[in-house]
C-alpha cells in the first residue's frame, strides 16, 4: 500500500533532509522519501526472512506480481509497452547496453552532440581508441541564445547516411537546455541512422512520451527526478529494434518472443531496489506529475528572474521553460573553475545550500525539484547576492 502523499507539503514532510539544508542537487540524485525507505526496509526483511524460507527470493508471494508491476508502471509513464523496458543500474549502463548491441567495425561513424554527459563522452572516446570508430560532434549553440531550429539545422548538415548511430540527450545536464529529440529522430531516420536518447534529466520533470519520440533506444535513471533509490536505471528498446538487439550474446531462436528485459537482465537482480523505485514513482503520481512540473517551472522562473538582478552572474542556458528544464547553471563574470568550486563550498558551509560544479561550462548548477519552495529560492538569491556582489 502506497503511503498517502497528496500534496507538495506532504512530500516535503516526507524528506527530513529539507529540515537540514536547501537541497538543490536532484540533477545528480534525489533524496529518497522516508516512506520509500520504509517500504524498502520491509521488502528486504520479507525477502530474507520469509521468501528464502520458501525456497527462493520471489517465492509464491505477492512479490512476483509486484516485481512485474514495477516494470509496467514505468512503461506506462513512458508511453511504451512493458516488453520494451529493460532494467539497468543507471543511465550510463543502459546507454552502453544499447551501443554494445551494434557490431562496430573500424571506420564506422557515430554522432553525438556537444552537450552530452561525461559518461557518454567517455564511452565514445573508448570506442575511438579500441574500435577505431569515427566521431562527428553536432554543435548545439551557445546556451543563452540556444534555439532548437539552429540545432536541427546543424544536425541536418552534419548527419549523413554513413553514420550508424546518433547519441543525444533529451535535456543537457550541463545547462538544462532541452533538445528537440522527436525532430532529431525524424532527421536521423530519413538518413537511415539509429537513435539513442539519454533521458536522465527529462523523465520526471516534464511529460515524456517515448513512443511518440520514436527513437530506437531511450535510456534513463530512477534516482533523479523520480526520487527512487540509486542503482536503478532503464533502457527502452523500440519493439521493431528488438530482433537486432542482443548486447549480451544470449542464445535466441527465430520468433522466440524475447523482450528487452529478457535480452538485457542476466544474473541475480535486486528486485527490492526496482520495486522501491516504482514505489517512489507511485508516490509522485499521487500528487500529480503536472503539479510537480508546474512547481518546478514556477521556482525556475523565480530563480532566473532573480538572477537578472545580479550583474556578476548569468544563466549558462536558455531562460524559457519550453527550451529548458529545472536545471539552471550559474556562470560567474570573469570566473574560473576554482571560483566556482569556492562558491559551491561557501554556499554549503555558510548557507547550507547544496549545489554542484559543472566544469564543462565552468559553472555552478542548481537543480530545482518540486519539493523545493519559493522561500528557499528567495534564500538562494539573497545568499548569491551577498557572496558574489562583494
Amino acid at each position: 500500500m502506497i503511503t498517502p502523499i497528496h500534496t507538495l507539503a506532504d512530500l516535503r514532510a516526507d524528506l527530513p533532509i529539507t529540515r537540514r539544508c536547501i537541497y538543490l542537487q536532484t540533477g545528480t540524485y534525489a533524496p529518497v522519501p522516508t516512506s520509500t525507505q520504509d517500504y524498502l526496509t520491509a521488502l528486504l526483511r520479507e525477502e530474507n526472512e520469509v521468501l528464502l524460507a520458501g525456497g527462493s527470493k520471489t517465492g509464491d508471494s505477492d512479490h512476483v506480481a509486484e516485481i512485474e508491476g514495477a516494470r509496467r508502471r514505468l512503461a506506462t509513464l513512458l508511453g511504451v509497452g512493458a516488453d520494451e523496458v529493460a532494467w539497468c543500474y543507471n543511465t550510463t549502463s543502459a546507454t552502453r547496453l544499447a551501443v554494445q548491441s551494434f557490431s562496430w567495425r573500424p571506420g564506422d561513424k557515430i554522432a553525438l552532440t556537444d552537450v552530452e554527459h561525461v559518461s557518454t563522452v567517455k564511452l565514445v572516446e573508448g570506442m575511438v581508441q579500441q574500435l577505431g570508430v569515427q566521431v562527428t560532434v553536432i554543435p548545439s549553440g551557445d546556451g543563452p541564445t540556444y534555439t532548437p531550429d539552429d540545432f536541427l539545422e546543424q544536425l541536418a548538415q552534419r548527419l549523413t547516411p554513413d553514420h550508424r548511430l546518433l547519441l543525444l540527450c533529451h535535456v543537457a545536464n550541463t545547462d538544462g537546455r532541452r533538445l528537440p529529440v522527436a525532430e532529431a529522430v525524424r532527421i536521423a531516420r530519413e538518413r537511415g541512422v539509429k537513435t539513442l536518447i539519454d533521458g536522465a534529466q527529462a523523465v520526471g520533470v516534464f511529460p515524456v512520451d517515448v513512443d511518440a519520440i520514436d527513437a530506437d533506444f531511450y535510456s534513463g535513471s530512477m534516482h533523479k527526478w523520480l526520487m527512487g533509490p540509486a542503482g536503478v536505471g532503464f533502457l527502452v528498446v523500440k519493439r521493431t529494434q528488438l530482433p537486432a538487439y542482443n548486447p549480451l550474446w544470449l542464445p535466441r531462436a527465430e520468433g522466440d518472443g524475447l523482450t528487452a528485459g529478457a535480452l538485457s537482465e542476466v544474473g541475480t537482480p535486486n528486485h527490492v531496489l526496482r520495486m522501491g523505485a516504482a514505489y517512489s514513482l507511485a508516490t509522485l503520481q499521487q500528487i500529480g506529475l503536472p503539479q510537480l512540473e508546474a512547481q518546478m517551472q514556477r521556482l525556475t522562473s523565480q530563480l532566473r528572474t532573480g538572477l537578472h538582478a545580479i550583474k556578476e552572474i548569468r544563466n549558462a542556458g536558455p531562460d524559457a521553460w519550453a527550451l529548458s528544464s529545472s536545471i539552471t547553471t550559474l556562470q560567474l563574470a570573469n570566473g574560473d573553475l576554482t571560483q566556482c568550486q569556492q562558491l559551491v563550498t561557501l554556499l554549503r558551509e555558510r548557507y547550507h545550500i547544496i549545489t554542484k560544479v559543472r566544469p564543462e561550462v565552468c559553472g555552478v548548477r542548481i537543480s530545482l525539484a518540486a519539493f523545493n519552495t519559493v522561500e528557499e529560492v528567495a534564500q538562494v538569491l539573497v545568499a548569491l547576492n551577498e557572496v558574489v556582489s562583494r
